[in-house]
Order: structure tokens, then C-alpha cells, then sequence
């Protein structure tokens, strides 16, 4: 009796404890009913909340209208900003631990907190206040709690860091950074010339884009290993935000009066990014002042990016520009400090950066950098194999506007507005698709492009020759653009929007047409287009890229007579090309289809280093483009397979090949009863939260959201991106959607994957969730009016 008593007060005194341990790591949910007071505010700010979370901010001035929308962005998302602030300082490892030091040296190396300080210095000074009360507004919030802080905090056991408008202005170019997609191309492209030459890199580069790649040259076959510090930098940061593998993209489009039953436009936007939890996108309404405007913003930046204000709507996509270039330098094997340049010796600039690293001592590094730009080759060691290191020049490091760009857009009224705005928007390089309650619909690139001599050749540069030297950017006159077009619509998926006759090099790195095709497919419907064509268009499952790929893959298989064998022929010429979840021919096609890539181009990539394969097979645009070429041409120098001596592959061997594989894949890992070939069985999505790989915490406090089954790929309008070297889970995809209807702007649709909070115990971390994954949507209001009287939403006043 004596020892069960004690048992039993063991086992409560355990219950206890973890009830107490999970209580402390409780925070409190914010307060959204009711009244708050706030000295630092001038006037009362009223904040209507729907059943989503989502804050509808109405203030007398700007000053407390930006206060308010820090405070509430710090209420909803404060350990997601905290990462940023430590990011953009490049102070992760201080929080995070040794792991993160190369993240921090490489951001640093990028120069993102020192461009930052630079381009909050040019700001206009009446738009700089937004940005100081915006901060002011977080920091507040962030005091408020700062002995009962989010759950993150205390795992972590740090305290978070004041914002100021340098972390804003930084958070932008961070983005910038993970959305340039030219840095990985040309260091597979370089260490590809450098190893196998020039011919073989030719056959790489899809065959629409060719420009004789003679630049590297002359730079020697001594420069591979500065390609691989650069890459395995690259792998280590971008891990930071969202998968590496994901697949950066977007769709939008704009459709006239004429084309709608309504005759007024429909403007549609859904931006395909890697998925993290919380998501990118923070939803809100700012009301007071210049602005009433409504949309998503990036979490930490005071206004929204996308979205609409009375009169207008505007919607983005990546132009995909090649805004960076490396420059092989030659160092001075006498003096380190110098590097070759118009025949003379160059000093190179050095600057002293000291990281904090939890646990362990401070580390001092030097960051290095040439006329270009910084030396990127540093960032793990100093390579003294060679004298050669790798500098980079990136449109980031210009001294631009976009700060005051976002003000312009969300108080545009008009095109010409719009126009003036855009002009001053360079980095990252986007396509804005505008429309207005007027019936006018256009399109604007706002993106720098950088003059310089040659294009797509996409190889390192040579440093010491000035004649590569960029000169300028191409001037905001020469752009083109899009305004009432006859057709009745504009779109964009990161297709090329720029036509070759243009005089100057853009790019080479559009992505497969098959998403814009397909859009274009559907806008140009006979039929006027209604609210419903729009949400139909975004959830469009249809793969224009398969329907290409697949007959070669029908007609050269070898299918034999075997039940798996025959199922699945049956499946591929019964299948209507639509991902669907329930599609056994997706999962059958993708399969094949990755085992095919592989097959052309494993042998020899993998002689470069074991990243350089998944390098290029992460970049699935070019990728796909390229084995468009080779099916087209039957011909390619990877074609052959460099491991089987004595015998030469073609396309048709390698497509047999990989139809065996491909199915041997499928049975082994769902089995060989076929009712479990399911797309969206391989190609589910998870959420993950930044601590949600440690299992325990994950099952403590549900930090990841789903798993869902999802459909689609990086090819479908409705996005659904994977890694070709980690299964079929998707790992990015739509970071929202959003549709606006001028007919009726107070019934804006709009969906984000998740939830608005960052806070693991709120009901709107995930409510928007089961919404996202069935293709639903829900309406966001706009009209003031109608808000105030809507007695479901909660009101909460923020009093002085």
C-alpha cells in the first residue's frame, strides 16, 4: 500500500512539473476586444479584427495609424521578426549556435545590413517617419512582454533586438537575395566550363538562349573549388527561410472590362515561394492619413506589397532578371591585399566583422571586397591552393528606392501614379500588373537591369578586363510596357514578358512556359470571365510541360507485358494531364520524368562534387527547358552516359531506362497494388515551423502545420514545387492568393496557407489551413463603413 502511494505521488509530482513547464512556456494570447492604453500614441486607434485575425487599422494620423500596425505586426509574429533582425545583422549564431556562423559571414559578405544603412539615409524624409513609428510600434509591443515572450524565446533562451528602419530596409534586400535566381546558374554554368569546356557547356543552356560562352575562356581551369565555397555557402543560408530546394515563382494577371461579365477588371495574384510556418505573408488594413490600403505584406514591412487601395490594385511576379555576375579575380601572389585591373595592381578593401557565437568564443573575419563588389569566395576559408578568388557584382547593392516606391503604390491613384511609383522600384526585379476602377488594366518590369557586355553566357567574368565592367542600367524610358491591350488581359508567370528584339540582355533564366501558357489558355476563353474563372485559374492543376514530355516517354518506353508495366501504360494514355492528388499517372509521369533528368545528366555532373547535380537539378526552369531542346533535336553531348564504356546512349535508351527505373521506384515504395499510386499520397505538404524538426517540441506545441495532401508542381498554374533529390514533398508553393474584383472591392478574396499568428496557441496559427489545402477562399473586407458596423468583428482601442 505504502510503495502505490508513493507511486502515486511520484507520478503527480512529474504531472506537476510538466504542467508547470508547459505553463511557463505559455505566452499569453493578445488582446484583440476591449481597450489598451498607449501613451506613445497621439490620438485613439481603433483595430477591428475578423474571424481570421486579420486587423483592419483605423487612426486620425499616419504617425499612430504606423505605430499601430508595428505594435499589432509585434503582437502576431514577434520570434518571425526577431529572426529577421538577427538575420539582417548577420547575428544568428548568437541566438542559434555555431551552426549559423556561416549564414552570418555570408550575410555580411552580402553587405545587406550596410546597403540597408545606405538606403534609409536616401529616404524622403516624410515617408522615413512611417518607418520610424512602424518601429517604434514594434519595439513597444515588444517591451510590453519582454518577461513573458513567446514560446521561441524561452526554448532559445534570448530576448529579442529593437527594430529601426535599417532591419525594414534589410529585410527587403534579404528577399531580394533569396529571390535572385542567377547566382546558382553561373556557378554550375563556371565550374562546368571549367571542368569539361566550353562545348559541353553550350549543350547545357537551353537552345533559345545561346550566346557562345567565351568569356571564362581565358580564366583557366584552376577556379572549380571558389565555385564550391560559394555553393555550399548558398546551401546553408537559404535554408534559413524555406526549403533550398523551392521553386521561386509567381503568377498574375489582370483582365479588362471587356473580358469580364462584370465590365469592370479582375486583378488575380498568388507568389510561389518556399513554405514556412509562420508563412511569409502578414494580412492587413491601414486606414488614416494618405493611406486606406488593404493586402499582404512581408512580416516587418509597414506596408502592404501586394494589394489595393480605393481606386487601384496591384499585383507582382519575379521578372526573373539576371541582376548578378562574378568576376574571376587575379590576386597578386606577392601582396594578397591586391588584384589585377587594367594591367595594375588594386588594393582590395577589408573590413573587420565580429560574430557572436552562443556558447563559444567571438570569431573575427575580414570581408573582403574588389570594385565589383565583395570576394564571396571567403566565406568558409582562404584559399591558398590559388591566387584567384571570386567577386560579385548584384543590382542589391545599388543604392535604390524601393522604400519610398511602396508609399507611392499605396497611395497611387491613377496609371500615371503608378508609373511615377514603379520607376522608382528596382530590387528585386518584379512584374507589377496594375488595374483601377476606371476599367484601365497595364503592365510595368520594375526592375534595374544591368549594361554589360555579353548575356546568357551565364559563366564567371574576368576581373582584370574593365570592357566587363557593368555601365549603368538600362534607363526606366526604354522599358516596356503594357497599357489596355487589345486582347483584354495581361499575364505573367516568370515567363519571358520581354521580346528578343528588345536591345538589351535581360535574361536567360524565364522559367518553363508551360504555367503561362496554360493561363493564357484560360484568359482567352471566347466566353466573358467571371470571379469564379479566376479562383479556377489559380487552383488549375493542368501541366502543359507533361503534355510535351509525355508522348516521347510513351512512344520510347520500354513497356512490357508485365501487370505493373501495363497499368501504368494504361494510366499515362488515359490521363487528362491534370496533377490532381487522386492521379496515379501524376505520380507515374514524375517519376519517369526525374529519373530521365537524372539519367541525362547525372554521370557527368557528379564528377564536379557531390552538390553540383542537385545544384542543377534545382534549377527545374532551365532544367525542363533544356530536355525540351534535346527531345526536340534527339541529340545532346550529356545524352550519353560516360559510365558504360564502349557504348553510346541515346534519347531513347535513357528513356527506357528510365521507365524501368521510374516504376521500380514506385513499387518499392508504394507498393505494387496501384490504388495507392496517389500524387498527393508522395506529394504532401508540411508547414514547418523554424524548431519544429525537434520532434518533442513539435508534439508539445504543434508548431508545424498539416500534413495535407496536395496536387500540382512547379509546372502547374497552381504551384506545387519539390525537390528532385527528396522524394515528391512539396516545399513551396502559393504563399497566398488573393483575387480583387473592381465590381465589388469590399469582397476582395484572399487565402494565406496558414494562419495570420505566429503564436502556436492561436486559433488563427492555422484556420486558414483546411481553407487553403480544399481550394476555398475567404473575403477580406475593405469598404470603413462596413467594417465599423459589422458587429462580428472585434474592436479593440488603442487610447493614448
Amino acid at each position: 500500500m505504502k510503495k502505490k502511494k508513493i507511486v502515486a505521488s511520484l507520478g503527480l509530482i512529474v504531472f506537476l512539473i510538466i504542467y508547470f513547464i508547459i505553463e511557463w512556456f505559455r505566452h499569453p494570447l493578445p488582446t484583440m476586444e476591449g481597450s489598451i492604453k498607449i501613451e506613445a500614441l497621439k490620438e485613439i486607434v481603433e483595430v477591428y479584427t475578423d474571424e481570421f485575425g486579420v486587423p483592419h487599422v483605423f487612426a486620425e494620423n499616419e504617425e499612430d495609424l504606423f505605430f499601430a500596425a508595428g505594435y499589432i505586426a509585434a503582437r502576431d509574429r514577434l520570434f518571425q521578426l526577431a529572426t529577421v533582425n538577427l538575420a539582417v545583422k548577420g547575428g544568428l549564431a548568437s541566438v542559434l549556435g555555431p551552426k549559423y556562423l556561416k549564414s552570418d559571414i555570408y550575410f555580411r559578405t552580402w553587405k545587406i545590413h550596410e546597403t540597408a544603412k545606405l538606403l534609409v539615409k536616401e529616404m524622403d524624409i516624410k515617408n522615413r517617419k512611417i518607418f520610424d513609428r512602424f518601429c517604434d510600434g514594434i519595439n513597444y509591443r515588444m517591451d510590453e512582454v519582454i518577461n513573458d515572450l513567446p514560446i521561441e524565446f524561452k526554448i532559445l533562451n534570448f530576448k529579442p533586438e529593437h527594430w529601426t528602419p535599417v532591419i525594414v530596409a534589410g529585410y527587403g534586400r534579404m528577399m531580394a537575395h533569396e529571390m535572385s535566381g542567377s547566382w546558382k546558374p553561373e556557378i554550375v554554368y563556371g565550374a562546368v566550363e571549367s571542368y569539361f569546356g566550353p562545348e559541353k557547356l553550350r549543350d547545357l543552356i537551353p537552345s533559345e538562349d545561346i550566346d557562345n560562352p567565351t568569356i571564362a575562356s581565358s580564366l583557366g581551369n584552376d577556379v572549380k573549388g571558389l565555385y564550391d565555397n560559394v555553393l555550399n555557402s548558398e546551401y546553408v543560408q537559404r535554408e534559413l527561410f524555406g526549403d533550398f530546394s523551392a521553386d521561386i515563382g509567381s503568377n498574375n494577371w489582370v483582365v479588362s472590362g471587356s473580358h469580364s461579365v462584370t465590365g469592370l477588371p479582375f486583378l488575380a495574384n498568388d507568389p510561389h515561394l518556399g513554405f514556412s510556418q509562420p508563412p511569409r505573408w502578414y494580412e492587413i488594413h491601414l486606414n488614416g492619413g494618405r493611406f486606406n490600403v488593404s493586402g499582404v505584406c512581408i512580416a516587418g514591412i509597414p506596408l502592404p506589397v501586394i494589394g489595393q487601395n480605393e481606386r487601384t490594385a496591384w499585383g507582382f511576379t519575379n521578372t526573373m532578371v539576371d541582376d548578378l555576375d562574378f568576376f574571376i579575380i587575379q590576386l597578386n601572389k606577392n601582396n594578397k591585399d591586391e588584384y589585377l585591373y587594367k594591367g595594375e595592381w588594386a588594393t582590395i578593401k577589408k573590413k573587420k566583422e565580429v560574430f557572436k557565437i552562443k556558447g563559444k568564443e567571438d570569431t573575427t573575419i575580414y570581408i573582403r571586397s574588389t570594385h565589383h563588389g565583395p570576394i564571396v569566395s571567403d566565406v568558409h576559408e582562404m584559399l591558398n591552393k590559388t591566387n584567384k578568388v571570386l567577386s560579385m557584382a548584384w543590382t542589391g547593392h545599388w543604392i535604390t528606392n524601393e522604400l519610398d516606391a511602396w508609399v507611392g503604390l499605396t497611395t497611387m491613384d491613377n496609371w500615371e501614379d503608378f508609373s511615377n511609383a514603379v520607376k522608382d522600384f528596382g530590387v528585386p526585379g518584379q512584374n507589377i500588373v496594375y488595374a483601377d476602377v476606371d476599367g484601365n488594366i497595364g503592365w510595368r518590369p520594375a526592375v534595374y537591369v544591368p549594361i554589360r557586355k555579353e548575356g546568357f553566357s551565364m559563366v564567371p567574368r574576368p576581373g582584370h578586363d574593365e570592357s566587363y565592367d557593368w555601365n549603368g542600367r538600362v534607363p526606366f524610358e526604354d522599358m516596356p510596357y503594357l497599357f489596355n491591350p487589345k486582347k483584354g488581359y495581361i499575364s505573367t508567370a516568370n515567363n519571358r514578358t520581354i521580346g528578343t528584339g528588345f536591345p538589351y540582355y535581360i535574361s536567360g533564366l524565364w522559367a518553363d512556359p508551360s504555367r503561362a501558357s496554360r493561363i493564357d489558355e484560360m484568359l482567352s476563353s471566347d466566353e466573358k470571365l467571371n470571379l469564379n474563372d479566376m479562383k479556377q485559374i489559380q487552383l488549375d492543376l493542368t501541366s502543359n510541360y507533361a503534355k510535351e514530355i509525355l508522348p516521347h516517354i510513351i512512344k520510347h518506353g520500354q513497356w512490357t507485358s508485365t501487370p505493373g508495366h501495363v497499368r501504368a501504360l494504361k494510366f499515362l494514355n488515359d490521363w487528362n494531364y491534370i496533377e490532381a492528388v487522386e492521379s496515379q499517372a501524376a505520380l507515374i509521369f514524375h517519376s519517369i520524368n526525374n529519373k530521365l533528368i537524372k539519367n541525362i545528366y547525372g554521370d557527368e555532373l557528379s564528377l564536379l562534387g557531390p552538390k553540383y547535380l542537385e545544384a542543377y537539378l534545382g534549377l527545374k526552369y532551365i532544367t525542363k527547358r533544356n530536355l525540351r531542346s534535346i527531345l526536340k533535336k534527339g541529340t545532346s553531348t550529356w545524352v550519353d552516359d560516360i559510365n558504360t564504356k564502349g557504348v553510346v546512349e541515346d534519347v531513347k535508351v535513357l528513356i527506357k531506362r528510365s521507365v524501368n527505373q521510374g516504376l521500380h521506384d514506385i513499387v518499392n515504395q508504394y507498393g505494387p497494388n496501384w490504388s495507392n499510386w496517389k500524387w498527393g499520397k508522395a506529394h504532401s505538404v508540411t508547414h514547418k515551423h523554424l524548431l519544429g524538426d525537434v520532434g518533442l517540441l513539435d508534439y508539445l506545441f504543434s508548431l508545424n502545420v498539416g500534413p495535407f495532401l496536395s496536387g500540382g508542381s512547379d509546372v502547374t498554374p497552381n504551384a506545387g514545387g519539390y525537390s528532385f533529390n527528396n522524394g515528391f514533398n512539396q516545399t513551396s508553393g502559393a504563399s497566398m492568393r488573393r483575387i480583387v474584383d473592381f465590381s465589388n472591392m469590399n469582397r476582395t478574396q484572399m487565402i494565406l496557407p496558414t494562419g495570420q499568428s505566429g503564436l502556436p496557441r492561436s486559433k488563427h496559427y492555422n484556420d486558414q489551413a483546411p481553407l487553403y489545402h480544399s481550394g476555398e477562399y475567404r473575403t477580406t473586407w475593405f469598404d470603413k463603413t462596413f467594417i465599423i458596423n459589422n458587429h462580428e468583428l472585434k474592436r479593440l482601442r488603442l487610447t493614448p
